[in-house]
């Protein structure tokens, strides 16, 4: 009896020896990608920069500094022309801070962030003045924590644009604009509404804001719908997969929106690998323009998924 529990256990510890040896000869792949990651000190942040069709668009670059003073200064780098960053851009996109363009300091306090440029900020054209003030706004606000900006030159602050003398709010806000189209019947009760249109650059697909600013009563959802799926386009690299307004319809809560696809769109969007693009298209709108916590997107009553706001 002695002799045979000896036996079993002799056995019980080959058998764990073994295992620990075939563990250490092949150890798990997810265990090798999990340190990986942890050791992986850049990550992807989104800026606004000018594409080949001169629309500020929003694109993907990475950034290493996490320290939030250190990534606005990342930031700006990227955003000028000619930087020590400009080589890491994506090809077809490019800054719109003028070259040589210093970045002096800055200071971040109760999500007011300053700015203080040198004289080089003065060296934008007319063409791109308008673009440069979107692109820094957008950029940066998209920073938590960072909800107005002020720009500064040399210590004075930027009161109106460099060339065509347009007068600047002290502080700036996501409420400037970007890409604005206007198409207005008087200037009283005029409404803005922030659209993002997908677009594509080869094979790299990217969003394109547009505000328009016009007179329209209607929702501001309704407008976005309207707009995405507006036959005519303001340019033909700006896409839109949605062909009928009949294609969605929409519910309006206090805190959360109700988007509901067609049977139809979704299958035709799944299909095509598109439906990611397109819901994100429309929740970056959403969020542009409601103070939402979430959007849910259902089909023919059956929730296709929810999507919630930092």
């Amino acid at each position: 009896m002695l002799k045979k529990s000896l036996l079993k256990r002799l056995f019980l510890i080959s058998s764990c020896l073994f295992i620990l040896f075939i563990l250490y000869l092949f150890p798990e792949k997810d265990s090798e990608i999990e340190v990986n990651k942890k050791h992986n000190p850049f990550e992807e942040t989104s800026i606004y920069l000018i594409d080949s069709s001169s629309y500020v668009s929003r694109v993907s670059v990475v950034v290493n500094q996490k320290e939030k003073l250190e990534k606005i200064k990342e930031i700006i780098s990227y955003l000028t022309i000619n930087s020590k960053h400009s080589n890491y851009i994506k090809e077809g996109f490019k800054g719109v801070i003028p070259e040589n363009t210093k970045l002096i300091d800055l200071d971040l306090k109760d999500g007011l962030l300053k700015l203080n440029f040198s004289k080089e900020f003065y060296n934008i054209s007319l063409e791109d003045e308008e673009k440069m003030i979107s692109a820094i706004i957008y950029s940066l606000t998209d920073i938590d924590g960072i909800e107005k900006i002020t720009i500064f030159v040399e210590d004075a602050i930027l009161h109106e644009m460099p060339n065509s003398k347009i007068k600047l709010s002290p502080t700036l806000d996501r409420s400037f604009g970007i890409n604005k189209i206007y198409d207005l019947t008087n200037f009283k009760g005029s409404v803005s509404t922030t659209v993002y249109y997908l677009s594509r650059h080869k094979d790299y697909y990217y969003y394109v804001p547009v505000t328009m600013i016009n007179n329209q009563k209607n929702d501001k959802i309704e407008i976005i719908i309207n707009e995405l799926t507006s036959k005519t386009m303001y340019q033909t690299n700006l896409i839109s997969y949605l062909n009928r307004k009949d294609d969605l319809s929409y519910e309006v809560f206090d805190d959360y929106l109700v988007i509901n696809l067609c049977s139809e769109l979704y299958h035709d969007l799944n299909s095509s690998n598109l439906i990611e693009s397109v819901i994100y298209s429309m929740n970056l709108s959403i969020k542009e323009n409601y103070n939402v916590k979430s959007v849910m997107y259902t089909t023919n009553s059956r929730t296709l998924g929810v999507y919630y706001f930092d």
